[in-house]
């Protein structure tokens, strides 16, 4: 690895030591693949690049299933989905009749990296409403357990509930398998990165729409130009990248409709999203557990270890790095740590 690449780096020694805790890799929120190269005006997105987004299918007779929103894992047996993915009108689905596909890019493709699992449960909030969107939020759990791999991941969740206006212009990403600019619902993972708006703009925007069902636990997002979720991206997420894992924020809920395509979303409009941070407590409440990187207790006062005047440092690697450094533990490595704005001592903390 020649060559600087930041601006700030920290240059480390990797031992035994950091071999030691390299099985502390990634709990969440991070991609497994490498990247290359409902989204309306978005893009195509590639395999593994969003491991934890899933397709939610409705059993609709013994052999035929149908797609009908897209949902996000957060453990091994619990995905998160909107509300009214999970109803028909106004009365719930059995939850029996609700399918689960991971790993999953082309819905017309069953690759060997899917994994298809049935609903056991479903909890959702006493005030949930498919009519307003109000509590737009759902739990499905599993009769089984996702395998995780390079396409099936949970994502992260922040444990402590965060004020939304601090996230106001700050884009986040939106995938689905939606309705797109070429009038038809794409078949392949899209994505698209849009901006959080304020309640003020959302409300001037479409105050007949958005007087009535923007809460305090709902948020908007979206550019206004053309790049949007739409129909078929419900209860997929909006998800933020912090401190080197993604979260999810945001649920896709609900859009005003365009006056040219009667039931098709208004692209150029607000979306509005369920704030996951406000049902944090509700989630526990439901015996749901989620990770939380970025949670860490009081920084500790222990002394840095060290060997010949080398300090050593617990670092979080991903599989790949693992087992390069597995195969060259007897010779010394030379690890780039990109800071991003953080002091270094907060590496020893």
């Amino acid at each position: 690895m020649g060559g600087p690449w930041c601006s700030a780096c920290l240059v480390l020694v990797a031992s035994a030591f950091l071999l030691r805790h390299a099985a502390f890799a990634q709990q969440c929120g991070q991609v497994q693949v490498l990247k290359q190269g409902l989204i309306f005006g978005g893009a195509a997105s590639t395999p593994g690049m969003w491991p934890w987004h899933v397709a939610l299918f409705h059993l609709e007779s013994r052999t035929r299933t149908e797609y009908k929103c897209g949902a996000t894992i957060i453990n091994r047996d619990t995905v998160l989905t909107a509300y009214h993915c999970v109803v028909e009108g106004t009365r719930p689905i059995a939850p029996g009749r609700l399918v689960v596909r991971a790993g999953v890019y082309d819905l017309d493709v069953s690759p060997s990296t899917l994994q298809q699992i049935r609903v056991f449960d479903i909890f959702t909030p006493q005030g949930a409403s498919a009519r307003n969107f109000n509590d737009d939020i759902a739990i499905l759990k599993l009769n089984a357990q996702f395998t995780y791999d390079d396409y099936v991941q949970p994502v992260c969740i922040r444990s402590v509930p965060q004020d939304i206006g601090q996230l106001v212009g700050a884009f986040g990403t939106v995938v689905g398998w939606g309705w797109t600019e070429q009038n038809s619902t794409s078949a392949t993972l899209r994505q698209a990165n849009i901006p959080v708006a304020s309640a003020d703009d959302c409300l001037k925007s479409d105050r007949n729409l958005f007087s009535q069902v923007l809460t305090t636990k709902v948020y908007c997002a979206g550019s206004r130009n053309g790049t949007s979720s739409c129909n078929g991206d419900s209860g997929g997420g909006m998800f933020f990248r912090m401190g080197g894992y993604w979260f999810l924020r945001g649920i896709t809920s609900f859009s005003s409709v365009d006056e040219n395509q009667p039931g098709i979303c208004n692209s150029r409009g607000y979306v509005g999203y369920t704030d996951v941070s406000k049902y944090v407590d509700w989630i526990r409440e439901q015996g749901v557990q989620f990770v939380d990187p970025l949670q860490r207790g009081p920084a500790s006062s222990k002394p840095v270890p060290s060997v010949d005047g080398t300090m050593l440092l617990r670092l979080t690697v991903d599989p790949k790095t693992k087992m390069f450094l597995q195969q060259h533990k007897s010779n010394a490595v030379v690890l780039r740590v990109k800071l991003n704005g953080r002091k270094v001592e907060s590496l020893f903390q």
